[in-house]
């Protein structure tokens, strides 16, 4: 698959109408809905951001992988510093798509193009490199994102054009194993994308092709499952984010359908993302996406060139349309 066709719109936009349209149904009913408060953009010169992570101190990384860097926004919004530029260097990037943070504030980046994951200090400085290796006879390994289990020391790579998740030991840096194969079963994957672990560390791996995010136990066993192909609520057609809060309230974004939906880490259905005034609202090709220990959700508009930051307020009932 090429790298564009992972993270780009496979169509056009009309579809996000559709989803709209979508709403109003037979027999008509009531749906929840999720108010956000917008409270800030980032834009720095980006050119197709992927990925948004938040760090100590609130400070808010955001992966710019065509211009092979990170840039780092403090609490409020405000530039701080980057760190990166092309090359295969320590502290290099080639074309990097998905990061993540630790409890210490150290931050993980997918190097992808370089086939490795970076371990970087709060301010940028390269610690260490996991080399991110494919078994014989696959396709070279494609590290498109990382997740990080504190409490276990491990961290879990997605291995896109393998359809794996690898399970890594940080204290030895060492593969540990590989769950997950090609195919659309349970335990099977067609073109992983982004990663998450929540409170309880389960882990949520985007699984695009087949329409769902998959949940697995720390023990490599699928727990649950959310979402099914389609464009009604509740349904996914291009996932690619997915992001977790403490409550474990899941968060899921939609490329093509332009929208952000929340689930239980069970799958059921819980709301859609909107504004103060109860709007459904709908992004820019939205992919990754984060929520900090503020409730503050950070959605990355690719083809906006922006992330944009809400509060996330109260969940309510709301009629169709």
């Amino acid at each position: 698959m090429k790298r564009l066709g992972k993270i780009f719109l496979d169509g056009c936009m009309v579809l996000a109408v559709i989803w709209v349209m979508c709403f109003p149904g037979t027999p008509a009913h009531a749906f929840k809905i999720t108010r956000l408060k917008h409270l800030f953009d980032l834009e720095h010169g980006f050119l197709q951001p992927s990925d948004v992570a938040v760090g100590l101190n609130h400070l808010i990384y955001v992966v710019d992988g065509v211009n092979n860097r990170v840039v780092v926004f403090d609490g409020s919004g405000k530039m701080s510093f980057s760190f990166g530029n092309k090359g295969s260097a320590p502290g290099q990037f080639n074309a990097p798509l998905g990061i993540t943070t630790d409890r210490s504030g150290n931050v993980y980046v997918a190097d992808t193009g370089n086939r490795r994951v970076q371990i970087l200090t709060s301010r940028g400085s390269c610690t260490s490199i996991i080399p991110i290796t494919a078994a014989a006879g696959e396709k070279p390994a494609d590290p498109v994102d990382c997740a990080v289990d504190d409490s276990r020391r491990r961290l879990y790579v997605v291995d896109n054009d393998n359809h794996h998740l690898l399970v890594y030991s940080l204290a030895e840096a060492r593969l540990l194993e590989r769950w997950g194969s090609e195919g659309d079963g349970l335990r099977a994957f067609r073109y992983p994308f982004f990663t998450a672990v929540g409170t309880d560390t389960a882990v949520l791996v985007v699984d695009v092709l087949n329409t769902r995010i998959q949940v697995w136990s720390p023990r490599g066993e699928v727990i649950s499952t959310i979402g099914e192909y389609g464009v009604d609520l509740g349904q996914l057609y291009r996932p690619k984010g997915v992001c977790i809060n403490g409550e474990n309230t899941v968060f899921v974004s939609d490329s093509y359908l332009g929208a952000i939906q929340v689930f239980n880490r069970f799958g059921h259905f819980q709301s859609v993302l909107a504004d103060e005034k109860g709007n459904v609202l709908q992004w820019s090709a939205p992919v990754g996406i984060t929520v900090d220990d503020r409730q503050n959700l950070y959605v990355v508009e690719m083809m906006a060139n922006r992330v944009r930051v809400y509060h996330i307020m109260d969940t309510v009932e709301r009629d169709r349309l």
